[in-house]
């Protein structure tokens, strides 16, 4: 950033066009420079039981498209593909902090799937929880390490050989939001076949109450 800066406030770029796209590139990593401030302040939070989380019914369904959308946006080919179902689903959460987390898996998956520029994602109910998954088809995760990656600053091996860069704060912070939500969050992973990371959360009961409104026949 700052070396494109200097050349653009020095007039060594002459092509309209190549200024436009380092003015393009700037703002995008302006903006991922942001989204790592903030990440981090969260969870500096998180860890030290800071000032308490603003909890308010979330509508996860909305919430899924506009993150999925915002990410294809700032990632360069790179697709999200959405299996949400039909019926509304709330969770009463914080909505930046569910927005992060599931940026944040977006981004793994992204970041470790050099090979597939795919990230499938899913949203399903049960027994009054939600299920928010993000599927890659990414290099995998070792069963030894499964339960190690979701601590700070911790790498997997995998990913540290491939050269992928990252600080080892990203799952740790999913970590972190699925508690504050009296969640959890779970791996299922094979190596060199991807990995599907599921948020659990518990559902809303207004939400439960709407669907099953929504399902019930018109007739009865």
């Amino acid at each position: 950033m700052r070396q494109l800066s200097e050349m653009l406030l020095k007039g060594r770029v002459i092509s309209e066009d190549r200024r436009q796209q380092y003015y393009d590139v700037l703002s995008r990593e302006s903006e991922r420079l942001h989204r790592l401030v903030e990440g981090l302040l969260n969870f500096g939070r998180a860890e030290t039981g800071g000032a308490p989380y603003h909890m308010e019914p979330v509508e996860l369904g909305d919430l899924v498209r506009a993150v999925a959308a915002e990410f294809e946006r700032e990632a360069e080919s790179f697709r999200v593909e959405l299996t949400l179902g039909g019926a509304p689903c709330r969770v009463v959460g914080e909505r930046d902090l569910l927005s992060l987390a599931l940026w944040n898996l977006l981004d793994n998956a992204k970041k470790y799937s050099p090979d597939c520029r795919t990230a499938w994602v899913s949203l399903s109910r049960s027994g009054g929880r939600v299920a928010l998954a993000v599927r890659d088809q990414g290099i995998g995760i070792p069963r030894r390490e499964r339960r190690r990656i979701f601590r700070t600053f911790v790498r997997g091996q995998a990913a540290t050989a491939s050269g992928v860069q990252g600080k080892g704060v990203g799952l740790a912070m999913v970590a972190h939001v699925a508690r504050a939500h009296g969640g959890q969050v779970h791996v299922q992973s094979e190596t060199g076949r991807g990995s599907t990371f599921t948020l659990v959360l518990q559902e809303d009961r207004s939400c439960a109450v709407e669907g099953a409104s929504h399902d019930q026949h018109p007739g009865g």
